[in-house]
């Protein structure tokens, strides 16, 4: 299971933790306002797609999917999607898994 502790850069201490669950472990109002839709709906991330079109060209563009708490990636879409001020260690982003595509 990932969990990483999230940052608040302006005034560099650390403000709360999330896991693959969803689990938001913070006394931030802040954070916890900013994290309630992506904790109760999951976060939306863009994906690259091909497909063709009905000319038979090949079409490149952006599909969403939302990756929800308990799916893998999770951690990663979070973090990536908060406002700033909020962060995490880059050191720990590199090591999170990004989401399935599938």
């Amino acid at each position: 299971m990932a969990k990483v502790e999230i940052l608040n850069n302006e005034r560099g201490e650390v403000v709360g933790t999330i896991d693959t669950d969803g689990n938001l472990e913070t006394e931030s109002e802040a954070l916890r306002n900013v994290s309630q839709e992506y904790l109760k709906e999951g976060v939306p991330v863009p994906v690259p797609t091909t497909y063709e079109n009905e000319d038979g060209e090949t079409v490149h563009a952006d599909a969403e999917v939302v990756v929800e708490p308990g799916t893998k990636g999770f951690v990663r879409a979070f973090v990536d999607e908060l406002p700033s001020p909020f962060d995490c260690d880059p050191e720990a982003l590199a090591d999170l898994p990004v989401h399935d595509e599938e």
